[in-house]
């Protein structure tokens, strides 16, 4: 397509694998992938649909999908943001400099 119009460009493929998890998961990490495959195959065996299955105050719970896609938007300059980076350790701005 780019080729026709005249326009070049430069694409670069991130493999997902790594953006997801690039350090080995510890014991925490692989219970809790455990119980989460667990819950979405019980769901999935109720006949459950249009949902995804997360952890909300220490219980499991089917979120619906139109509420993950609502439109809803967190603040990259608030405080719940500025949680999820001091939690994960990941840097303020991760754009190439």
């Amino acid at each position: 397509y780019f080729s026709k119009i005249g326009k070049e460009i430069n694409l670069k493929y991130i493999d997902p694998s790594y953006t997801i998890r690039s350090v080995p998961a510890n014991a925490s990490d692989s219970m809790y992938c455990g119980a989460l495959g667990q819950y979405a195959v019980h769901a999935g065996m109720a006949g459950k649909t249009g949902m995804l299955v997360g952890l909300m105050k220490d219980e499991y719970v089917h979120i619906p999908l139109k509420l993950i896609s609502s439109g809803t938007m967190v603040d990259p300059g608030g405080n719940i943001w500025m949680r999820v980076l001091e939690a994960t350790g990941q840097p303020p701005s991760m754009k190439n400099d």
